[in-house]
């Protein structure tokens, strides 16, 4: 079992895509030293589209956080990738619930975002604070979405989840399940649909309880998967 550790660092378990003309920038620095995972997709360069296709799925998945978008031609871009790849309609609606945000550098790249339905915060500023204020304030002051359970207050990320102020790394398969957990808003979900949001060729029920059985053990003391007999599963969201 991979042991939970204090939220020390405020944007721990986050996958950050920084889409820009080059490939190093102080905004890298600033957000890793929050413990972000950080990464960039340089555009435009030989190889950037199919570089922004691969980035645009894992934003669609779940598996990227946040995209910051420095240009106008970055947005164009990622745009673009995301239609290519059929994920610009779950970008969308990922990015409406506030589970991925897309923060634009200046107005002209919230303008080419907003023509494509995108939901975006503008950072006003090109220098890097500014960005990763915009960042953390998502992350840490309320953006992102949360839901009240047995366990405290939950927030997913790609890398993990935060239950109660600390930070739970998970698996990937773990993090699908308690994304979708959380999507559904205790609602009870089914085998079936669990098993749709498995990675990998593996969901059959069997698959779906063996995932569900690691999530559990993850979360060690943390009961927040209830299963509902006959039914499926759903969070231990608190009834309000």
């Amino acid at each position: 079992m991979t042991p939970a550790r204090t939220l020390d660092s405020t944007l721990a378990g986050c996958a950050i895509v920084i889409a820009d003309e080059c490939s190093t920038g102080d905004l890298d620095v600033l957000l890793s030293s929050r413990g972000a995972t950080v990464r960039r997709a340089v555009v435009p360069s030989p190889g950037a589209a199919h570089g922004l296709g691969p980035a645009a799925i894992h934003a669609a998945r779940g598996e990227v956080d946040a995209v910051i978008i420095v240009s106008v031609s970055a947005a164009g871009s990622w745009v673009d990738a995301a239609d290519r790849a059929d994920a610009l309609e779950s970008v969308r609606r990922r990015a409406a619930s506030g589970r991925l945000l897309l923060v634009s550098v200046g107005a002209g790249v919230a303008d080419r975002l907003r023509d494509a339905e995108l939901r975006t915060a503008v950072s006003e500023h090109e220098h890097p604070t500014s960005s990763a204020d915009r960042v953390i304030e998502h992350f840490v002051r309320g953006g992102a979405p949360s839901l009240p359970t047995d366990a405290g207050l939950v927030e997913v990320r790609s890398g993990g989840v935060v239950v109660d102020g600390v930070f739970v790394p998970l698996s990937r398969s773990a993090v699908a399940l308690i994304d979708a957990l959380a999507t559904a808003g205790g609602r009870v979900i089914s085998r079936a649909e669990l098993g749709a949001a498995l990675p990998g060729p593996q969901r059959t029920p069997h698959a779906v309880e063996a995932a569900v059985a690691r999530l559990r053990e993850a979360l060690g003391q943390r009961v927040l998967v209830h299963t509902v007999v006959k039914r499926g599963y759903r969070l231990a969201v608190t009834e309000t």
